[in-house]
């Protein structure tokens, strides 16, 4: 079976004649959020992350009985999933010459003669990594897996561990509404009253989708007749911008895998685990099978979010 789909190109013009070698692709946005969480490597199956928590009011007035306090330090184990995916593709070379395209093989008959092999493998890599990035934040896991169920059907993404979060009552909510630009500078207010004192100091980490990213732009901006304050957010020159309450070292980052979210998380990024098997995994397999090329990937991936309690993960009420 060809993967490749030449039906646009022969109805185009059914016979060979040289064009100009420019080719346009569809614009990829990446995998970013691989930039910002921890990643955790060699996990084929379940990890066990185990959570600390330090209790509150270890310190008590003097007594001569020795009276140790309950719950001073409590162990959660969370669990990291990953789950076996794989791509498959392939190609039948000498079919270009059903089409215009044909012009691009060499001389002669050789059925490996894949003119535009690094440019198609590369946008499939990008493009793969675009699937990442929608399924590390929007993924679902089927109740009843399947083989061909979509890589966001595989494995809960962030989005879904909070529904999971809020549904246990591990995590509550913060009522926001709807976010819009009106409403949006004061919404970030009032999640922030509910952060952590310490992370508040220490700094941590404000993600939503672009579209929000643009309407609080738009909103500081109307507001206060100045641009916020934009600071790079990695070293592949990830942007965002500082935000206006704290210890001046909280960023609001920009996430594209939450495009059409309207929620809001304020966590540190290190809180945001990706697990996967190696990352050589995600490089593509390939043999030549007569005169078909075919090329395969099979990788293991999964997310978790480790700390799941008010103050730390602060999320809206919107989904």
């Amino acid at each position: 079976m060809d993967s490749t789909n030449h039906e646009y190109a022969i109805a185009f013009q059914d016979y060979v004649r040289t064009y100009a070698d420019d080719l346009f692709c569809q614009l990829f946005y990446g995998f970013k959020t691989s930039d910002l969480a921890q990643t955790f490597e060699g996990i084929k199956g379940e990890h066990i992350i185990t959570q600390l928590e330090i209790g509150e009011n270890l310190a008590r007035r003097w007594g001569k009985d020795f009276a140790p306090v309950a719950n001073a330090a409590t162990f959660k184990p969370r669990k990291l999933k990953t789950v076996l995916n794989k791509v498959d593709f392939s190609i039948v070379p000498q079919q270009y010459e059903a089409s215009y395209m044909g012009a691009w093989r060499k001389k002669g008959q050789n059925p490996g003669d894949w003119p535009f092999s690094a440019y198609v493998m590369s946008k499939m890599m990008a493009k793969l990594m675009q699937e990442f990035e929608v399924a590390i934040w929007k993924g679902v896991e089927e109740a009843s897996p399947s083989d061909g169920d979509f890589l966001r059907q595989t494995f809960d993404g962030y989005l879904q561990i909070i529904v999971e979060a809020l549904a246990a009552g591990d995590i509550d909510a913060v009522v926001t509404g709807a976010v819009n630009s009106g409403n949006i500078i004061a919404s970030l207010r009032t999640m922030w009253a509910s952060v952590l004192s310490q992370y508040k100091e220490n700094g941590t980490d404000i993600f939503m989708s672009y579209e929000l990213y643009d309407v609080y732009r738009i909103a500081y901006k109307d507001a206060y007749k100045v641009d916020p304050a934009y600071i790079q957010i990695t070293e592949a020159g990830y942007q965002g911008v500082l935000y206006e309450l704290g210890n001046g070292n909280t960023r609001i980052i920009p996430i594209n895998g939450m495009s059409g979210s309207g929620r809001i998380i304020i966590t540190p990024r290190e809180n945001l685990t990706i697990g996967i098997d190696s990352p050589a995994d995600t490089m593509f397999n390939v043999k030549d099978d007569i005169r078909e090329l075919k090329f395969w990937m099979d990788f293991r991936m999964g997310a978790q979010i480790l700390l799941q309690q008010n103050g730390i993960l602060v999320v809206n009420d919107q989904v």
